[in-house]
């Protein structure tokens, strides 16, 4: 895998040097630029593909306006988690203010985050782009399967792109690589493109890549069952989900929380992955850096910037009953705030009501510990308590055993920059999917199942070491005792389904806990066309009292709020090709 990585720096120089030259100038081969004829042959087009890769994570040098990877991050926190009842957008109110507006619904065309979605996405296209033309160039040099292969990737990730695109904007272009870019218009649905490139990719990919981090042909399966389900095609969904499931080689991980782990990258649950990498020489832009600034603060762990705190809402959503399942319909009565408003150097106990083991393994809280850096000891691990809650994102953090290893070594500004992947596919995804599936078709059984063996899998997963502090000041001594649960955990598998409604509520809830903080739930609440309702519920007791000022009068509109406007830069650029989505 590293290897894979490596090549990405070095390919990614040849690309600024061939774009920083005007096409005239290429015929000339001016001093320190590539010839694109260098390029039409194996070794570049493999270059190129590897770039097409580099933008996995949403990051390009010079693409991003304000210098921020959060815009087109590939673990979605800022599109696909603040604007959801899962994540306030962290740090506090006057940094980063484009994260405010998005949270608040209130994104103007003029925001830069947006022309940063927009142009990293395209930049992918057109390295996509790039590599079709350079095969369609180099003519019958290459091997006809070798060919094929490529080929295949290149538009798996040319409706990757696209399709991050379309679940941001509602209407975008879909650019392939014999069209004028600056021609094509956004007057029609794209699905048909995302889909005809993905079929090719299943038709033509190898089940197994000759290289950890490419596509496979499951990978593409599972992605064309998550772009069908974006349309409500469950029919077309369920052969791919079930094919994955019969006949793929994956299997659950023994352990929720190693598709979080980097020393579990990678692993058999795993079926596409963000590939990131550290002290290998090719540099931290190619690394992990679009959640750089996601770690906790504070003096235990001294990272940056604690952006991305969890919702009251979601931590609440763990709350089980004594039969140990969700509480469906009440979980946000007599709402649980943990330590909100209390000093690290004040007296408080975590909850001792009954949870879902998962919710330690997805959200830092005072009392409970953050996986091998002790104790979390409260509000002095975040920027502001009061506006942005007691909550940390626990599933982007690494092991401080691995702190230099699989973390940075160098003094980069956002320290703790480090080489876990991100799952973006995985076999959990598949069977949850599959479990929507078996939901809208009434089979209620399969339903069941498929949402048991989600949580069997979770059952044991408890966080132990079990902290008697009540502070956590600098002159508190820490207390745990290892052989004890950290918290009164509880989960119990569903004894049935009994209705469709029951069933088609218990598995979106069982999906939100399972996938939480992972860029997915504000999508999710779009196409289930249930946004408008949740979101607002949400809001209306996430504020009560007084609660996060800074959100006051926020409201979520499904009219408008369920995408965001084009970039206002795109549409003067290009004048009478594009058009603003009316409801801006």
């Amino acid at each position: 895998m590293k290897d894979f990585i490596k090549k990405l720096g070095f390919v990614t120089c040849i690309l600024l040097m061939m774009n920083a030259c005007d096409k005239d100038f290429l015929e000339k081969n001016p001093k320190g630029t590539v010839n694109e004829n260098n390029l039409v042959n194996e070794d570049g087009i493999k270059a190129l593909l590897i770039a097409t890769y580099a933008v996995l994570d949403g990051y390009v040098s010079g693409e991003n306006p304000s210098g921020n990877q959060g815009e087109a991050s590939g673990i979605n926190w800022v599109w696909g988690d603040v604007p959801s009842d899962d994540i306030h957008r962290g740090d506090h109110p006057g940094g980063w203010t484009q994260i405010n507006d998005i949270e608040r619904y209130e994104v103007r065309p003029d925001n830069e985050w947006l022309t940063g979605a927009w142009g990293v996405n395209y930049e992918g296209v057109s390295r996509a782009n790039d590599v079709l033309k350079a095969l369609e160039n180099a003519g019958e040099t290459l091997p006809t399967e070798k060919a094929k292969q490529i080929e295949a990737e290149a538009k798996f990730l040319r409706a990757w792109y696209h399709f991050q695109l379309r679940i941001k904007f509602e209407k975008i272009p879909y650019i392939t690589e014999n069209v004028d870019p600056l021609t094509v218009s956004n007057d029609r649905e794209v699905w048909d493109e995302i889909e005809a490139d993905l079929q090719y990719s299943i038709t033509n990919l190898n089940p197994a890549p000759d290289e950890l981090g490419r596509a496979s042909k499951w990978a593409a399966k599972a992605f064309m069952a998550r772009v069908h389900l974006f349309q409500n095609e469950f029919t077309e969904a369920k052969p791919l989900l079930d094919d994955i499931i019969n006949n793929g080689p994956f299997q659950l991980e023994s352990h929720f929380y190693n598709n979080f782990d980097e020393e579990h990258q990678n692993n058999g649950e795993s079926i596409f992955e963000i590939q990131y990498s550290v002290n290998d020489g090719a540099g931290v832009d190619n690394s992990g850096i679009d959640h750089q600034t996601l770690y906790p603060r504070g003096p235990d762990v001294g990272l940056c910037c604690a952006y991305s705190a969890p919702t009251f809402d979601l931590f609440n959503a763990f709350k089980v009953n004594e039969e140990g399942l969700p509480m469906l319909d009440n979980f946000r009565d007599n709402l649980l705030l943990e330590d909100y408003g209390i000093l690290d150097t004040e007296n408080f106990t975590p909850t001792d009501h009954y949870l879902d083991p998962r919710v330690d393994w997805t959200i830092g809280r005072r009392g409970i510990p953050f996986l091998d850096w002790g104790p979390m000891s409260g509000s002095d691990w975040m920027q502001d308590q009061l506006n942005m809650g007691p909550f940390l994102n626990k599933k982007i953090m690494f092991y401080k055993e691995n702190l230099g290893e699989i973390s940075t070594q160098s003094s980069y500004w956002a320290s703790g920059v480090n080489g876990n992947n991100f799952r973006v596919l995985r076999l959990g995804h598949v069977l949850m999917w599959r479990a929507e599936v078996a939901v809208e078709e009434n089979d209620l059984a399969t339903a069941l199942s498929l949402v048991n063996q989600i949580r069997q899998r979770a059952a044991d997963d408890v966080v132990m070491g079990k902290v008697t502090n009540t502070k956590f000041g600098s002159d508190d001594q820490i207390e745990v005792d290892p052989t004890k649960p950290a918290a009164n955990y509880k989960l119990s598998l569903y004894p049935s389904f009994p209705s469709q409604e029951y069933a088609r509520k218990a598995v979106r809830f069982e999906m939100r806990l399972e996938f939480a903080l992972e860029g997915m739930r504000f999508y999710d609440l779009v196409r289930w066309g249930t946004a408008e309702s949740t979101l607002n519920t949400y809001l209306s007791k996430e504020l009560e009292n007084g609660r996060l000022p800074w959100l006051n009068g926020a409201v979520f509109n499904a009219e408008q709020d369920d995408h965001w406007p084009i970039p206002q830069v795109q549409i003067d650029l290009q004048n009478g090709v594009l058009t603003q989505d009316p409801a801006y």
